[in-house]
């Protein structure tokens, strides 16, 4: 979050100049609260359910964040529940279940306190899109960006110990950490948020990710992908584009 913030400073102030400040207090807010939720709570809930239970099954329990969403969606902007919508998250979780684990969910001793991060951490996730929303389209994607970062990086600050974050391996991953799946990543999720007019329809479009993780495992680190990962990730592809309709 650290360099996520450093490295969206620089742009924004080489964009906008003095107009980096976002005088509208409910923008503010919102930022702040999608900084906080979203980006600080999801990491500690998310490491911590993969410490507790592993990466596999704390992947599983991140991904329900559609349905926190789909959830959040008809609370705050009276989007309809249809069948078909219905069936595209089940198809999406079931195909998020399968290509984090190929089927063997339960190879190890499931601990209820990982579990319970792990909800949390889809439930943080799930926010993303409800809170981004909120916003405002009439936001910069650049500054909504900024500020969630820079409350994200003092909430976790609390939780970091200092001395390790100025050894060399940390800084050289770090900053590769905050440039491309932290700025670009969420770059490219709010301005997503602003172009489907379906807020529930987000987080199954951007489900793409587990099966992106899949195949750079393979072809990176030579990972194995069984027939219960390919069932996975087609089951995914196929609720993308039913969102898409």
């Amino acid at each position: 979050m650290t360099f996520a913030f450093l490295i969206m400073l620089v742009i924004c102030i080489f964009k906008f100049g003095k107009n980096i400040l976002i005088r509208d207090k409910k923008t503010l807010l919102t930022c702040l609260l999608l900084g906080l939720l979203c980006h600080g709570l999801f990491n500690i809930f998310y490491i911590n359910s993969i410490k507790l239970n592993g990466m596999a099954i704390a992947a599983v329990l991140m991904y329900s964040a559609p349905v926190f969403t789909a959830l959040g969606a008809k609370i705050f902007f009276h989007e309809k529940f249809t069948g078909f919508k219905i069936l595209a998250l089940i198809i999406n979780i079931l195909g998020c279940i399968l290509t984090a684990t190929g089927g063997n969910i339960f190879n190890a001793s499931i601990k209820i306190s990982g579990v319970l991060f792990g909800i949390g951490s889809g439930f943080c996730y799930g926010m993303v899109a409800v809170i981004g929303r909120m916003a405002g389209e009439k936001t910069n994607s650049l500054l909504i960006s900024l500020y969630s970062y820079f409350a994200a990086m003092i909430f976790l600050f609390v939780f970091t110990q200092p001395e390790i974050f100025f050894e060399s391996r940390v800084l050289g991953i770090g900053f590769l950490y905050g440039l491309i799946p932290t700025c670009l990543a969420y770059l490219f999720y709010y301005a997503g948020i602003k172009k489907v007019s379906d807020t529930s329809k987000v987080p199954v479009i951007a489900s793409i990710e587990p099966v992106t993780a899949v195949i750079l495992g393979y072809i990176l680190y030579h990972e194995s992908v069984s027939a219960g990962n390919l069932a996975g990730m087609i089951l995914v592809l196929i609720s993308v584009f039913m969102a898409m309709k």
